[in-house]
């Protein structure tokens, strides 16, 4: 019935219609995914091609929220329609990340490639990937694979890409190299309770000694969401008369860090780099300084933020203000090749019958509750990602309000492609609330970090502490696992999570209730993942 319901969605002899008269296709949708890394919901703001071109001719989801908001964990929540406690997948790096994901050839490509489309990635694959295999594999379920190589992926002039098993360089190839060979640290054990110690041997044993004077090539050509952006739009064009539908994933850098050459190489000014065009006028942008920034009073907050963030310093803030102007610059140049893509898939006939999906791997706290630049925790900021829909079928300038989670995207494109899972969704397809918002789910969500961020004790994100929780349309409640500390947000009262509300009496039957929901999701998998707020 849900294959039905899509069908009639999509008018399936309108989207037969919009396709190239010489393409004998399906009558099914072409999908084109742009995910963004580590984008805040906020930031949609400053890309005025999204909000005129997918926004305005489409629909926002106002309230998506990452059951796991972490890169490896939300990517694999994205290809197998599960929460991290059902597609293993704890965190980025060993004994987790791309490597120690279960059945990693039973993901959403494989199962829309079984379904008779053409499948491609560009960009960003899961964290690890190239670590273990750098010139072989091509992930299950991919007719076109062009994936970046950890941890090249996340410098924006030096990178290597995987083509079809071929690989390629830009910027300064020795350099891109070398951070793929560091990459290793990401598949690896470290000494437990190590620290940082072996971090920084790899890191001297791959680039030699510090202090650091260089950190490779910096052209305005191989700016990696231009390169990654151009590969995407030569794919589309070249579908157009290609007699299946196709599933085409663009997954530039774009925001996140730059990571080795900033964090640990101590490269200055902002992180990440902006696009050359946009270095002069990136300056503009302006930190956002909500009510949580650098929160004043934290004495409500577990133990871990209470110990490990202190208030920001004027250093801090300054950084976070550069980091701002950076990531709004990177953002532009994927914003500059939406509006291309949109003119590729118009000139070549394709438009009127591709759905295109805007999102956000996970979201980005840049000062709230006094956290310097992080996802992980439950925080509002974290959590919420960007989520807009334009295709056919799909209304108009229209925004859905409450809550839906990306465990519901896969089945959401697989309702949209006529394709089947290969695995129990733990969501549902969000297609028929497209159609009718009052038939949104009307479920609880859980969200989980099972694991510690590193397997080793990493300073500088000591804040990131295991956890588990469920979030409302109105509550957020989390228990963290080390200390049993809890928190309890009425995100109706208190948009901004500034006073946990976990020890109020008042509040002592809805904390109870929320508990048993937790129990209920801690352990679910597929249907019974249907739990009511």
């Amino acid at each position: 019935m849900l294959a039905c319901a899509a069908l009639a969605l999509l008018g399936t002899a309108t989207a037969a219609q919009a396709r190239t008269a010489k393409a004998d296709k399906d009558g099914r949708p072409n999908i084109l995914v742009v995910m963004t890394d580590d984008q805040a919901k906020a930031d949609v703001d400053h890309m005025p091609n999204v909000r005129r071109l997918l926004a305005r001719q489409g629909t926002t989801f106002a309230d998506a929220v990452d059951s796991f908001p972490l890169c490896c964990p939300a990517r694999a929540t994205f290809i197998t329609g599960q929460y991290a406690h059902n597609h293993g997948v704890l965190g980025n790096f060993w004994p987790y990340g791309w490597y120690g994901m279960k059945h990693r050839e039973n993901i959403l490509p494989a199962w829309l490639q079984q379904a008779g489309y053409r499948t491609a990635l560009i960009g960003k694959w899961l964290n690890g990937y190239g670590a273990r295999d750098a010139h072989g594999e091509v992930p299950t379920g991919f007719t076109t694979w062009r994936g970046l190589l950890d941890v090249s992926a996340y410098d924006y002039f030096n990178f290597v890409m995987n083509s079809d098993g071929r690989l390629k360089s830009w910027g300064d190839p020795d350099f891109a190299r070398k951070l793929v060979q560091f990459a290793n640290i990401e598949v690896s054990p470290t000494t437990p309770g190590g620290g940082v110690g072996p971090i920084f041997a790899k890191l001297a044993g791959v680039f030699g000694p510090a202090p650091y004077t260089y950190w490779g090539a910096e052209r305005a050509q191989d700016y990696s969401p231009d390169v990654t952006g151009k590969v995407t739009e030569g794919l589309v064009r070249a579908e157009r008369r290609s007699k299946k539908p196709f599933f085409i994933w663009w997954s530039p850098a774009a925001p996140h860090r730059e990571d080795v050459s900033t964090t640990l190489m101590g490269r200055k000014g902002r992180d990440p780099r902006p696009a050359p065009r946009y270095a002069k006028t990136s300056s503009r942008y302006r930190l956002p300084r909500g009510p949580s920034f650098n929160e004043a009073d934290v004495s409500d907050k577990p133990a871990n933020i209470q110990t490990k963030a202190p208030r920001l310093t004027e250093a801090q803030i300054h950084q976070l203000q550069l980091d701002y102007e950076g990531r709004i610059g990177s953002l532009r140049a994927v914003d500059d090749h939406v509006a291309k893509l949109v003119k590729v898939l118009k000139t070549t006939h394709q438009l009127e019958n591709t759905i295109i999906v805007f999102v956000s791997d996970n979201g980005w706290l840049q000062g709230e509750h006094r956290i310097p630049g992080d996802k992980f925790l439950p925080y509002e900021q974290s959590l919420r990602v960007p989520l807009i829909l334009r295709g056919p079928g799909i209304p108009k300038g229209e925004t859905i309000h409450g809550q839906v989670s990306n465990v519901d995207f896969a089945a959401t494109l697989l309702d949209a492609a006529s394709a089947k899972a290969g695995r129990p969704q733990d969501g549902v397809s969000l297609m028929p609330t497209i159609r009718d918002p009052r038939r949104r789910p009307d479920r609880a969500i859980e969200i989980e970090a099972p694991h510690e961020l590193l397997d080793a004790s990493i300073p500088q994100n000591g804040w990131d502490r295991p956890y588990k929780g469920v979030r409302t349309d109105r509550y957020t409640y989390v228990v963290y696992r080390d200390t049993g500390d809890e928190e309890l947000y009425d995100r109706r009262k208190d948009p901004d999570e500034l006073r946990s509300v976990d020890a109020d009496p008042a509040y002592a039957k809805v904390k109870a209730h929320l508990k048993a929901r937790l129990a209920r999701l801690d352990t679910c998998k597929g249907r019974s993942c249907d739990v009511k707020p």
